[in-house]
């Protein structure tokens, strides 16, 4: 680190669409854009990010058989540089044999494809030589401490939670990370909730686990927001729409705000649309219940779209019906927006973004989330102004300085 600049290698299970896959690629490419070098290594090299993959970053694979080809050609075609890193299944079953004796705690599901995971970055570790060592997600943080831990901790690891620990982590992913995540260097969490939610869970020092809020690139937001939507319900002249973004999970909590906003349509003329790869029953069981509030009519769906910000420049509002969070990306890129947002009172995250910049009903409340969905829609919200200036408070430079400050001192650490 003598000309100041960095090598830092990230590492994820894939690139699907979550939050903790964006974020990282934000970071990363911060870092290429200001000169240090960033590397992704994915071991299961499929996803649905392509056009977020920053241009500069050096991507590595396993050469695993469940590697998405379409996915695998599409990135290339893209001019990203992807390494394939061979896998051999008697190392793999070898590396079992070590970590098996090593953590006898560690009780996975598909622990071969851990095993793997490791291989894959215990070649990396030995052929790239990064300075730091940076995993999202349960699966790669296990694989990035057990890697580190095979090439003699030569290089610190950086774990970042993203998700609020108790609800989140299933019990077996749980019980692995109060095994391997003391052995990280640094644990970092997305905000002061999931920070409290990772010492009391995982047991953990406070000194170990610090607080960086996730990197949201405001610039960018607001240029991609400018692209065109060609669904019609968001075309200048119709009613104002509600638009929640996110996944099918339990935690989204779906059914309570199709609730919400069959109570609210009873005062205000709005539509739902709800953004993100839900299946076909569970969009059904949505319609049914819409159904059931008189308003399946205004119930719509969008399917996933790297550029959601597009819709919520042109949405009323943004709506998170959360029973739990970590730090929601997307209520700072509706902010980034100049879009107003109403979201549950979910542990962790909301509370911390919004205060005074938005409602904050409480959780599987429908009738206090449809009076936030009311007030919001007739007026009742701060200035597109001040809900950018909000959204500047956690920017991708606030970010990735702490980042770097952090890296910086792992390094130094490490050097004397």
């Amino acid at each position: 680190m003598a000309d100041g600049r960095l090598h830092v290698g990230f590492v994820l299970p894939s690139l699907h669409g979550g939050g903790a896959e964006r974020h990282t690629l934000h970071l990363a490419q911060w870092l290429v854009e200001h000169g240090h070098r960033a590397d992704l290594v994915i071991p299961c090299f499929a996803g649905d990010y392509r056009a977020a993959i920053p241009r500069g970053l050096q991507l590595y694979r396993g050469r695993l058989p469940h590697t998405d080809r379409t996915f695998l050609r599409e990135v290339q075609r893209s001019g990203a540089a992807v390494t394939a890193l061979g896998v051999n299944p008697f190392t793999v079953a070898r590396i079992g044999l070590v970590l098996g004796r090593k953590h006898p705690g560690v009780r996975v599901r598909r622990k071969r494809s851990l095993y793997a995971s490791v291989h894959i970055l215990n070649r990396y570790l030995r052929n790239a030589r990064p300075q730091v060592l940076v995993s999202a997600l349960p699966s790669a943080d296990a694989a990035a401490v057990c890697a580190a831990e095979l090439t003699d901790r030569a290089v610190p690891v950086v774990i970042t939670v993203h998700v609020n620990v108790a609800a989140h982590y299933e019990p077996e992913w749980l019980a692995a990370a109060r095994t391997l995540y003391p052995l990280a260097d640094a644990v970092v969490a997305v905000s002061r909730g999931v920070a409290g939610s990772v010492r009391r869970s995982l047991g953990l020092d406070a000194e170990r686990v610090r607080t960086i809020y996730i990197p949201i690139p405001a610039d960018s937001i607001r240029r991609l927001a400018q692209e065109e939507v060609t669904h019609p319900w968001f075309a200048d002249g119709e009613p104002p729409v509600v638009l929640s973004v996110g996944r099918e999970a339990a935690q989204k909590d779906y059914p309570t705000l199709v609730e919400a906003f069959g109570l609210a349509r009873r005062e205000v003329d709005a539509r739902l649309v709800i953004l993100g790869r839900l299946s076909a029953p569970y969009r059904a069981r949505l319609k049914s219940l819409a159904r059931g509030h008189g308003v399946e009519g205004d119930l719509g769906f969008v399917d996933f779209d790297e550029n959601p910000y597009r819709y919520m420049r042109r949405a009323g509002l943004l709506a998170l019906s959360s029973r739990w969070e970590g730090l929601p990306a997307v209520i700072l890129e509706a902010l980034a927006c100049g879009t107003p947002v109403v979201s549950t009172d979910a542990p962790y995250g909301p509370r911390e973004i919004l205060g005074r910049w938005g409602d904050l009903p409480p959780v599987s409340d429908a009738p206090a989330l449809a009076r936030a969905l009311v007030a919001t829609l007739r007026g009742e919200r701060p200035t597109e102004e001040a809900l950018r200036t909000r959204a500047a408070d956690f920017s991708v430079e606030k970010a990735a300085d702490a980042y770097v400050a952090l890296f910086e001192k792992l390094v130094g650490g490490r050097a004397r």
